[in-house]
């Protein structure tokens, strides 16, 4: 099969739209949920419950600082890498199927007679593969 580079990853199809905003809050969601689970059992239990005296909880504020500001810079690149693999997954379903209906369209107006060719990291190959049985028979 040919190697194609398709250097666009967002298509801006509505497959890949879906497929994107899936995969990046089934990965922040659950994220979200675990580090605010977290921090509330850190600083709230542990705290308020354990029953700190105030000077101990005076001497822990700076590392509350602290851990904020890690959290306010840690949180947006955790962020970013979510969505560079989310649309790395959704660029590698949603480029094949893109390309399957140029293909076709192609074929149904008569420009194009040849298999129909994908990139070797693409999904659907074998869909690719039983649509070139057919069409070029």
């Amino acid at each position: 099969m040919a190697h194609r580079i398709r250097n666009r990853k967002f298509l801006g199809t509505s497959v890949q739209k879906k497929l994107l905003l899936l995969i990046f809050f089934c990965a922040v969601i659950p994220l979200a949920i675990a580090a605010l689970s977290l921090y509330y059992l850190i600083f709230s239990l542990l705290a308020w419950q354990i029953g700190i005296p105030e000077e101990v909880l005076e001497t822990l504020l700076p590392a509350v600082r602290k851990i904020n500001l890690i959290m306010l810079i840690a949180v947006p690149i955790i962020l970013f890498v979510i969505w560079v693999i989310a649309m790395e997954i959704s660029h590698r379903i949603a480029g094949p199927i893109f390309r399957l209906e140029k293909e076709l369209d192609d074929h149904l107006a008569g420009k194009s007679h040849g298999p129909i060719k994908l990139r070797t990291k693409d999904e659907l190959k074998i869909l690719v593969e039983k649509i070139n049985k057919l069409i070029c028979k």
